[in-house]
This record gives C-alpha cells, sequence and structure tokens, in this order.
C-alpha cells in the first residue's frame, strides 16, 4: 500500500470509493435522503474538484489503483479529517492507518480532529485505534436531519501558527 497525493484523474475512483462507503456505513443511521444529499453536495465531479484543488486529499494505492482516500484540511490551530474512506474489500489493509499518518505530517504540531456520527461504532473504533481520544458531543443537521456527532483529538495545541508541510 503506497499513499500519495491524489491528481486529477484520481477523483472518479474517490467518488465511488466515497459513494460505496457513504450508503454502508450511515445506512443504519441516517435516513436514505439525507445519504442521497450527502452523496450529491460531496462527491459529485465539480465538489470533488473543488476540494482537490482547495486542499490536499490523499490516496492509498494498491495494485495500481486507490482504494481508500482522506481529506486534510489544514486550519490555524487543527488539521481536520474532513473525510476518510476505504473501500470495503480493501478495509483492514493498513489504509487508513497510513493515511492518518500522512496526515500527521502536514502539520506535524497541531493537533488533528475528526468528527463522527454517533453509532458509527466501526469509524470510532478505527480512530480510537489511531490514537484519538474522544471530546465533546456536536449536535448539528445535514440536510435538514438532526444528528450528533463526536469530535476525536490526536495530539495538542503546541503552536497555532504551523505552517503545512504540503503545499499544491
Amino acid at each position: 500500500m503506497k499513499v500519495t497525493l491524489a491528481r486529477r484523474d484520481d477523483l472518479n475512483h474517490i467518488g465511488t470509493i466515497g459513494e460505496r462507503a457513504i450508503r454502508e456505513a450511515y445506512a443504519q443511521l441516517l435516513r436514505p435522503a439525507t445519504i442521497e444529499a450527502v452523496i450529491r453536495h460531496a462527491y459529485s465531479q465539480q465538489a470533488l474538484e473543488r476540494r482537490w484543488e482547495d486542499h490536499p486529499i490523499l490516496i492509498a494505492v494498491l495494485d495500481g489503483r486507490p482504494r481508500a482516500f482522506a481529506d486534510a484540511i489544514v486550519e490555524q490551530d487543527r488539521v481536520v479529517v474532513a473525510a476518510l474512506y476505504t473501500e470495503p474489500a480493501s478495509r483492514r489493509l493498513g489504509a487508513g492507518t497510513q493515511l492518518i499518518g500522512r496526515i500527521r505530517q502536514l502539520a506535524e504540531r497541531l493537533p488533528t480532529t475528526v468528527d463522527v456520527i454517533l453509532g458509527n461504532t466501526e469509524a470510532e473504533q478505527f480512530i480510537e485505534r489511531c490514537g484519538f481520544v474522544p471530546g465533546e458531543s456536536l449536535e448539528t443537521t445535514m440536510f435538514g436531519e438532526p444528528v450528533v456527532e463526536r469530535r476525536w483529538y490526536l495530539g495538542s495545541l503546541v503552536e497555532a501558527d504551523a505552517e503545512p508541510a504540503i503545499n499544491r
């Protein structure tokens, strides 16, 4: 498994991985209409291109094809894992762990956070295995559906003005 920055021609694979993973992860947690709205909003070709141009998208490649990806947004005081999904057939091969490791390298002195919808047990267990600790619960809405997320933290706030190590 090799982790690298996504290229524009990886976006179709990323979209397919994201769509499948969202449908699977949230099938019992969100209404079907909400799931489809999330997919339309986040995984249309235009949305993927905007995200790719805006911030690093990392991919884990196996046998020449992306099998997992992560969006990482470097903010002033933290690095936000906006998305991290692995195709179901490629889970438990280390892709997610390697992606988290690369995300930490983007701004090593900043803490990393990820918000996970409560009840997404598989994601919470994975994040915890990566060393994240649970923080506050956040009440929000996703396309009109109320949800509760838990913010998970890795690292501590050391220096809020750290520069990202990877720039596009």
